[in-house]
């Protein structure tokens, strides 16, 4: 029997819907070069036409950000900058409070626990309330202003999401910390390096949380520097957001786009200056055999800079030589990236600490860290990584130490020494300088304000 009412057949697609191309409507032309101009000139008001989405909604974002009412001291957005490199163990979770009350989050993941915390439970009990300290995401909002209960507690928000990488140590632990229990968390705006589904979890934990998912978006940040002529093998690199060329800036409030020394800004405020700011990621290109085991995923990390009250503060990632190399002298702006990263205040040492692939003397050399060096790792973590590594620790430490900078008071850490055994043993031993891991000193903070 015919059925009276057949449901309608799917419209088919055709590779040019996406351009906004109506039923019957093609680019197709005889002449081949018509054709041409055609999709060019589609694709470029497609990309605009994206952009120009984007850049409403992240001023619709930061239209709510500057209705939020005044922050009390010691609390996100009095006018401090905070910033908290979380204890994950072998894994990375850094929190970044700015002055005006945006709230960064670089990471959130591990490989392995601290020894003391065998129970899930209690792991994620504390790495939550590391979070919702008052500094960052703040307490469970269960009051109204008048300090009678909600039915509903109001959202936490997270500003700004960063995924340096597509490693599980740096986004497993995202939706099991953050989980709806007993109130949602908000994302405004999202990027991450690689393709958004190697994120497992956290993507989709993203994606029911994010305000928007127009502003989830692949970040590429390797162009080389074009006066140069490529190597075999070399890419010639883009600079990206969502596949779409990343313009320069017109204000200094201006956001996704380009400063003046060819970063993508993703923060910026005015009173009191802040700005943070993407230098590197999705590095493809293996300039010095890095020996990154990852399928190239740490090579490509993002890279992030914080500018605030005159001070610097670099986050690092996983990324490796090869990146430290295209930062320093094959990327396009690595002129300008010398003279920004030259004595900055305080680094987050790349790779949980490994000498295997990261931290290059020339790079330790040029950063020159003016207060500390801080490393992301388990006491012990896994054991066959070997993370920290000793030698970067010492390398770090000399750096100190022939700056004059070593001061600072007696400690002592849990660092793997690979050149006295074999195979390396992980042993506690003095630093003489400010080198801090989280596996060895716990939660690391960071409080700047204006002098």
């Amino acid at each position: 029997m015919t059925d009276p009412n057949p449901p309608a057949k799917r419209k088919r697609r055709n590779a040019d819907s996406w351009l906004g191309l109506n039923d019957g409507e093609t680019i197709l032309d005889e002449n081949r070069e018509e054709s041409k101009r055609k999709r060019i000139k589609l694709e470029r008001d497609h990309a605009k036409k994206l952009r120009e989405e984007a850049a409403a909604l992240s001023k619709l974002w930061e239209d709510e950000i500057s209705k939020r009412p005044p922050a009390t001291p010691g609390t996100r957005g009095d006018r401090k900058f905070y910033a908290r490199m979380v204890k994950m163990g072998q894994g990375d979770c850094i929190a970044l409070s700015t002055p005006g009350g945006r709230l960064i989050l670089v990471d959130c993941g591990s490989s392995s626990k601290e020894m003391a915390e065998t129970k899930e439970k209690l792991y994620t009990k504390r790495v939550r309330a590391c979070l919702e300290d008052p500094k960052f995401l703040g307490p469970k909002q269960t009051t109204d202003a008048f300090g009678k209960p909600v039915k509903t507690p109001k959202a936490q928000f997270v500003d700004v999401l960063v995924f340096t990488h597509s490693d599980e140590d740096h986004y497993n632990q995202l939706a099991t910390v953050l989980a709806d229990k007993p109130n949602r968390v908000e994302v405004g705006r999202v990027y991450h390096s690689g393709e958004f589904a190697y994120y497992g979890t956290a993507s989709r934990w993203v994606r029911s949380h994010v305000r928007n998912e127009t502003l989830i978006r692949k970040v590429v940040h390797n162009a080389v520097d074009p006066t140069k002529p490529l190597k075999d093998g070399e890419e010639a690199g883009e600079i990206t957001l969502e596949g779409i060329a990343v313009k320069a800036g017109k204000t200094a409030t201006d956001i996704d786009c380009l400063d003046a020394q060819g970063g993508i800004r993703i923060v910026a405020e005015t009173d009191p200056a802040c700005t943070v700011t993407i230098l590197a990621a999705g590095v493809t290109n293996d300039y010095v055999k890095d020996k990154d085991a990852a399928q190239g995923k740490n090579r490509g990390s993002v890279v992030l800079l914080v500018e605030v009250f005159g001070k610097k503060l670099l986050l690092c990632g996983d990324s490796t030589r090869s990146t430290e190399h295209h930062l320093m002298t094959r990327g396009k702006y690595a002129a300008r990236n010398r003279a920004r990263l030259t004595g900055v205040d305080i680094v987050h040492i790349a790779h949980h600490g490994s000498d295997c692939t990261s931290s290059s003397l020339e790079f330790v050399n040029l950063l020159d860290p003016k207060e500390r060096a801080l490393i992301s790792a388990g006491k012990e973590g896994v054991s066959s990584h070997h993370l920290p590594s000793k030698t970067v620790v010492d390398r770090y430490v000399k750096r100190f130490v022939d700056s004059g900078r070593e001061k600072t008071p007696p400690h002592s850490g849990w660092a793997w020494d690979s050149e006295n055994y074999e195979p390396p043993k992980s042993l506690q031993f003095p630093f003489k300088a400010p080198v801090y891991i989280t596996g060895s000193h716990g939660d690391l903070d960071i409080t700047w304000e204006q002098a």
